[in-house]
């Protein structure tokens, strides 16, 4: 399957949804044209991405197979993230109509909408997909002279070169290793949030954050760094599963998004949208 195109058919057949529909005799754009030029420069960006592991794929092996296969992960739930900090555009877009003109603007709508939570849907599910196949793959290696057979007979003179000797694996870092580090991980992440603290009260602090991130049931090492920064900077209270703020909970608290660390990683792209957007982060609605 060449998830690129497979992308970009999916992206032609969205367009062909309006995105204007009318409203007692008012034109209302259900998707204003800054939303459609971002939902464009993402699914492009997505399609780029895409491409990059078909041919990978098609090549049979991958420079970094896991790093790869990590960043289409992580894109996966992107158009979501983006849908979802439009719906929070829209919230505020369209307050001042009558409530029986947001009725007839939701109905008019649906389609719309419905065809664009498919769409974010096959995409996320067609790029999950692509990072598993992409996972498995052997990695390349660069740089390697072709090795060709010797006809010419060995001089009894000549030595053998020794084999070089192999590199050990990288050790994966585990969730204590994760953790010892984030001290140094923040200063460098978040310096300004994080300059009130000295060394012993960061580490104090990060743990208590990792904690309360495993608590909630993270596994991953990522999705742990991605809580604590984001307790840092918003406060604990905005990843609490008590949390008051409505589009915060509509995620961490959606278990049909996947995981805790799925769901982590989907808010934290929602904040990212959130800020391109200039919507607020700390806001209930």
């Amino acid at each position: 399957m060449a998830y690129a195109n497979r992308i970009s058919d999916l992206a032609r057949t969205l367009a062909q949804y309006p995105t204007t529909v009318t409203v007692m005799g008012n034109k209302v754009d259900v998707r204003t044209k800054e939303q459609l030029a971002t939902l464009s420069a993402e699914t492009t960006k997505l399609e780029a991405l895409a491409a990059e592991g078909d041919s990978a794929i098609a090549s049979g092996t991958c420079k970094d197979p896991s790093g790869l296969s990590s960043r289409l992960n992580f894109n996966a739930s992107q158009i979501s993230s983006l849908l979802t900090a439009f719906a929070a555009q829209d919230t505020e877009r369209l307050k001042s109509m009558s409530i029986i003109s947001k009725q007839k603007f939701d109905g008019y709508a649906k389609n719309r909408l419905s065809a664009e939570k498919r769409f974010a849907d096959e995409v996320s599910q067609l790029l999950t997909q692509e990072a598993k196949t992409v996972s498995g793959l052997g990695k390349s290696e660069t740089g390697k002279p072709d090795v060709k057979p010797d006809t010419k007979p060995e001089s009894p003179s000549t030595p053998k070169p020794e084999d070089p000797v192999k590199p050990q694996p990288s050790k994966i870092p585990t969730m204590q290793d994760t953790i010892s580090a984030l001290p140094g991980y923040l200063r460098t992440t978040i310096p300004e949030i994080v300059k009130k603290y000295d060394d012993a009260a960061l580490s104090m602090q990060s743990k208590s954050y990792a904690d309360a991130a495993i608590k909630l049931g993270t596994n991953s090492n990522e999705a742990v760094r991605i809580y604590v920064v984001m307790a840092f900077t918003y406060g604990p209270e905005f990843l609490a599963p008590s949390t008051k703020i409505g589009w915060v909970n509509d995620i961490i608290n959606n278990s049909q998004l996947g995981t805790i660390d799925q769901r982590i990683l989907i808010l934290r792209n929602a904040v990212e949208m959130r800020r391109k957007l200039d919507l607020p982060i700390l806001d209930a609605a």
